[in-house]
């Protein structure tokens, strides 16, 4: 019986680092070569102030949307990635990588007493510096599409898990 049970706590523990490990490149068992030649995106066309706007509408209305490993639309559900690549699509007609770390690899770093709404924080949740990510709402807080829970949610960069994970803030908006 107790051997029993070490094993349901090994697959469990095993199936939450792999799910923990949003977009980072894997899909399906299937390593995607990361795209170094990414060029990068500087949103010019719309003001920070207007285009934080439109992404902060667009972001929280997926709120309670559920988290799927790989997904990017709002029937199936999102990952961290997919979810700020619909977001970006949807609220300002800006097309993103898929992955987070490509995502991180288009997108220049800005100190974390700069963030702006609309800019994306970055976490190591698995071992890589860009395995996971949010869009920043203000307030020390973002959103993200977590695989604990499942669901989209908001969360604060200063609570304990995250803070110990963050890896930096950037943003795809000119300055």
């Amino acid at each position: 019986m107790m051997a029993c049970n070490a094993q349901r706590r090994a697959v469990l523990g095993a199936l939450i680092l792999f799910l923990s490990a949003c977009g980072t490149g894997k899909r399906k068992g299937v390593q995607i070569a990361s795209q170094h030649h990414l060029a990068p995106i500087r949103i010019t066309k719309i003001s920070h102030r207007a285009g934080s706007q439109e992404l902060m509408l667009q972001s929280l209305s997926l709120i309670g949307t559920p988290y799927r490993y790989g997904g990017s639309t709002r029937d199936n559900g999102f990952d961290c990635s997919g979810m700020v690549q619909y977001v970006y699509q949807q609220a300002l007609q800006v097309r993103l990588p898929r992955t987070a770390r490509d995502i991180a690899a288009v997108s220049a770093p800005i100190r974390t007493r700069d963030l702006q709404v609309g800019d994306l924080v970055f976490f190591n949740t698995s071992g890589q510096t860009y395995s996971h990510m949010g869009l920043y709402i203000g307030n020390g807080e973002f959103i993200h599409a977590p695989s604990s829970n499942g669901v989209i949610r908001t969360a604060r960069l200063d609570q304990p898990y995250f803070s110990q994970r963050f890896t930096g803030a950037r943003t795809l908006f000119a300055r």
